[in-house]
């Protein structure tokens, strides 16, 4: 298992699992078995489970699987991440309910940590009550005792627990929050492994399992492993040069926003029926968005940078990840520069966004600013997800701290296929610019109010996004109201009546996309508009283009006939609409 998918913050690499026969990896230091005894051993059907968790190499294709990294993929780092101590299987007979129990399990420790391939021979019976066994359902956990799966069953029978039972099992220890704010997993437990899950449904008896141990050779299929876990970690740079001046900057703390990580996290992942062509990697438990989930109240509290370990690099806005970049291209980058990452932790999955403040200083510790990061929600920090944040200093007397969480929705560097319009748009006359509709800091309703009417994805999901980070969404009514007393506005100037956090007002909220998770068909009414004013000290790229996109890529037709104002040459004529910042 190499990989983890990029959502970018980075993402997933499933642990490849090949039901194939290949030669058994002997010397096991345990081994225990239970299937049904019902019938005659005649009906006995033969599994054989081949897992691949080999590291990568130079040209990263180095599986048993043959499959390279994704372009939002990236490898263990350390390799650790993908070592495997255990493995326990549970099989169920497909189609059947939560009360259900297994047909057969097996358990194996390795006497040798493995980061490569073994295989797990695993029988069970053909026929159960006389009825013809036609599909199977897998439950498969990888390194149990990374989260003391034996306490969390509660001293139950693994060999005769419900699906029920596996459905719900949760941990709430460990990779969360200590009580005094410090993150509980900063690496890989010692002998023990990260853990790692899946369940599989639908998998086809006649196709993938043989009469014999032998038979089974021929009958291989492939199926991705999990962590349970995602994972953080922090990237800085400072430029270099005298003119610069940034010998004194350095972070001070981090911190993560608590009310973010579930109490607990369920160790299996929700149901999927088998594909034999995909991957599918976007895997998590929807049962977190239930009323009843609660969070770790506690706030992450991570270590902060010195000057000496922040690397002087000659552009550090080059480091920002690229759209063409793969998401291992962007890691190797940060490697080849020697830019190392600061405060990696393993965190349970959450479906929360994870908001956060990075602390720094300009002037060696004597006064302490603040930069906010953001990493949306909507399946970012599921399980086997790779979180990076990057930030840089340009200027260590007149700059700040620019925080960049490599976040992509739905982007992978590819190509995009264009969709005809299945919504449409409104934009009321209002001024323009050479370029684009103008757009103020502070006052939405000056800029033009946008409508989307009756956007049909046919269930699909969509977003609503724009090219240029420093410009964000604030939703309305039809009519164009909307709450300008949601979000808080903090006092910029620190002082010992003012550790960042004193509350001198409220304002509206900006979204910095607007996702429809469920496709449904609706008509969306917003203004585009700038987050920070316009500074001559600080100069911002003051155009954005507003795009319209089908899961996983297709972009709507938003200006058919170029009636609004948007690019009318290029792969995104008539795609996307530009707003100009004046204000």
């Amino acid at each position: 298992m190499k990989r983890y998918q990029s959502t970018l913050p980075k993402m997933t690499r499933p642990v490849c699992m090949a039901l194939a026969a290949l030669l058994m990896v002997g010397a096991m230091a345990s081994c225990s078995e239970n299937e049904n005894t019902e019938t005659a051993l005649g009906d006995n059907a033969y599994l054989s489970l081949s897992f691949s968790t080999g590291t990568g190499n130079s040209t990263r294709a180095g599986e048993t699987s043959g499959k390279v990294l994704a372009d939002n993929e990236t490898d263990a780092n350390p390799t650790q991440e993908s070592d495997i101590h255990n493995i326990k299987v549970w099989v169920f007979k497909s189609n059947t309910g939560d009360e259900a129990t297994p047909i057969s399990y097996k358990a194996e420790t390795l006497s040798e940590v493995k980061n490569g391939n073994y295989t797990l021979n695993l029988r069970f019976l053909r026929k159960i009550g006389g009825e013809e066994v036609k599909n199977i359902d897998l439950y498969i956990l990888a390194n149990s005792e990374s989260i003391n799966m034996l306490d969390q069953m509660k001293g139950k029978d693994l060999s005769s627990v419900t699906r029920k039972d596996l459905k719900e099992v949760s941990f709430t220890s460990p990779f969360g929050i200590n009580s005094d704010g410090t993150a509980e997993n900063q690496e890989v437990p010692a002998g023990k492994g990260l853990p790692i899950s899946r369940a599989i449904t639908q998998i086809s008896v006649d196709s993938h399992v043989a009469d014999t141990e032998e038979g089974a050779k021929d009958k291989g299929i492939k199926i991705p492993l999990v962590r349970a876990v995602s994972k953080l970690h922090f990237y800085f740079t400072r430029k270099s040069g005298s003119d610069a001046n940034t010998s004194q900057v350095k972070v001070t703390r981090i911190e993560v926003e608590g009310n973010t990580i579930p109490t607990a996290s369920y160790v299996f992942p929700d149901e999927a029926i088998y594909n034999e062509n995909g991957y599918n990697q976007n895997v998590t438990s929807q049962k977190y968005n239930n009323a009843g989930t609660t969070y770790v109240p506690t706030t992450l509290k991570l270590a902060g940078v010195e000057n000496t370990d922040i690397k002087e690099v000659e552009d550090p806005k080059s480091f920002i990840k690229k759209s063409n970049q793969s998401a291992q291209q962007y890691l190797d980058a940060f490697k080849q520069a020697d830019i190392r990452s600061h405060n990696l932790c393993y965190l349970r999955e959450t479906n929360k966004a994870i908001r956060g403040t990075i602390y720094y200083s300009l002037d060696g510790g004597t006064t302490e600013k603040h930069e906010t990061f953001n990493i949306p929600s909507e399946g970012n920090a599921i399980r086997n997800r790779e979180l990076v944040v990057y930030g840089y200093f340009l200027n260590g007397q007149m700059g700040k701290l620019t925080v960049t969480p490599t976040i992509q929705e739905w982007q992978d560097g590819g190509t995009f296929d264009f969709i005809d319009a299945s919504t449409n748009v409104e934009i009321p006359d209002s001024g323009k610019t050479d370029w684009g509709y103008k757009v103020y800091y502070g006052f939405p309703k000056r800029g033009p109010m946008i409508t989307l009417k009756d956007i049909d994805t046919k269930g699909k999901p969509w977003i609503l996004q724009t090219d240029n980070p420093m410009f964000g969404f604030v939703e309305c009514d039809k009519d164009g109201n909307y709450d300008d007393h949601k979000d808080p506005v903090y006092d910029p100037i620190i002082s010992d009546q003012n550790d960042g956090n004193k509350i001198i007002g409220y304002t509206y909220h900006i979204d910095d996309f607007i996702i429809n998770k469920s496709g449904e068909k609706k008509t969306l009414y917003f203004y585009v508009v700038p987050k920070n004013r316009l500074d001559l000290a600080k100069p911002h790229n003051v155009k954005a283009q507003v795009f319209l996109t089908k899961y996983p890529n297709d972009k709507f037709v938003l200006n058919p006939g170029f009636k609004y104002n948007g690019c009318k040459k290029g792969k995104f004529a008539g795609k996307d609409i530009h707003f100009e910042q004046v204000l």
